[in-house]
């Protein structure tokens, strides 16, 4: 799938883990020890992308379908444009959710969320490492809450927001670490960069 010896690292968590903190901060960790490094998102800035982040509030409201088809181009646009040139340049990649997100938030309005894997898998490259950063649904809402000046979207409701932890939960590889979000977040941040390094000195 990938060629080059770039490694990508994935941060995934629900809302309100701070899964986009620590992987901003490691990516900043990694700058500051001068190793090659990129920081991308998903959605990406595609067309696909954006449009994703224009109908945020009304996704409820979209066939789960479409809402697939939109997630599966705009990913294939960020595989190709930033995941793989990067990996090839020898990088390491560090994205803000992948198609873990897809399949659990996806799954938690219905669809098979092995599908969704399987289908994204086609043409996406393996994480390296995978940090799922697991906080439990109370701890969630409340920093959703502190942090919101207007009602929750669907992805951000308590109801929601258990099946897609759930989902989470359920997925299973060697590459996926579980890191307790609940701490603070130089805690949180040393946890990641522990594995990192244990993960890399093998």
């Amino acid at each position: 799938m990938r060629s080059g010896s770039g490694k990508l690292i994935v941060f995934e968590g629900i809302d309100g883990s701070g899964k986009t903190t620590i992987s901003r901060l490691f990516f900043k960790h990694l700058e500051d020890n001068k190793i090659n490094t990129s920081w991308f998102r998903e959605p990406s800035d595609s067309k696909w992308g954006k449009k994703i982040r224009e109908l945020a509030d009304k996704m409820d409201s979209i066939p789960i379908n479409d809402e697939f088809r939109y997630f599966l181009e705009d990913r294939k646009w960020d595989v190709e444009n930033n995941i793989l040139p990067s990996l090839k340049k020898g990088e390491i990649v560090i994205l803000d959710r992948y198609y873990f997100s897809s399949a659990c938030y996806q799954g938690a309005r219905g669809m098979d969320v092995k599908m969704i894997i399987d289908e994204n898998r086609k043409f996406s490259p393996e994480p390296d490492l995978l940090f799922l950063i697991d906080v439990d649904i109370p701890t969630a809402m409340s920093r959703i809450k502190s942090s919101r000046v207007v009602e929750a979207k669907l992805f951000e409701k308590e109801s929601f927001l258990l099946k897609v932890r759930k989902n989470y939960l359920d997925l299973k590889s060697d590459f996926i670490k579980i890191i307790d979000g609940k701490r603070p977040i130089d805690s949180v941040l040393r946890s990641v960069i522990n594995e990192f390094n244990q993960f890399f000195s093998q």
